[in-house]
């Protein structure tokens, strides 16, 4: 039999991880902000790809890029060639992860920014703190493990697809310009 001290003590437990992990989602978007003022070209890059690109062709251009990657990473796993799966993480999955990062950049202060739309211009930092945050409540539907694979799957695919059009919609500099 379960005792009511014991039943407390879960329900602080549960507490306790709710709000650790509300104060991380909210630093997650601090620290996309962060990389933002480290890297602006890169963070303007993003912000362009969100402007130029509809949300159906970042989703699309994201997640078959991730759904190829993961199918070429199941390959090489097989193969059980070290030196394929090496070229496959270095010529793969890090390009595909640092574009995952360069759309995060431009994202999360953009879903912020939709989240606190009102007549007031709302803060860089109040921005991505919002959108830090959607990102994290977003991440509970992992309690269903489907849901938690289509909603990471979406949102890393959308990230994906902003970080892929940010550089490759990205103009070369004129001569002049140089």
């Amino acid at each position: 039999m379960i005792t009511i001290a014991a039943q407390l003590q879960e329900l602080l437990v549960i507490l306790l991880v709710v709000v650790l992990s509300l104060i991380g989602a909210v630093g997650f978007g601090a620290v996309a902000l962060l990389l933002r003022a480290i890297l602006p070209g890169v963070a303007d890059l993003a912000d362009a790809s969100l402007a130029r690109l509809d949300t159906r062709r970042l989703l699309l251009s994201g997640i078959l890029p991730l759904v190829g990657a993961a199918l070429l990473g199941s390959a090489a796993e097989g193969a059980g060639n070290e030196v394929f799966a090496g070229a496959v993480a270095i010529l793969v999955f890090l390009p595909l992860a640092l574009a995952l990062v360069v759309g995060a950049m431009g994202a999360i202060p953009h879903l912020g920014g939709q989240v606190l739309r009102s007549g007031v211009e709302a803060s860089p930092l109040a921005r991505a703190s919002a959108g830090g945050l959607v990102t994290g409540l977003a991440m509970v539907s992992w309690l269903l493990p489907p849901l938690g694979v289509l909603v990471t799957v979406l949102l890393a695919g959308w990230w994906v697809g902003i970080g892929l059009g940010g550089v490759a919609g990205r103009s070369p500099k004129t001569p002049a310009e140089a």
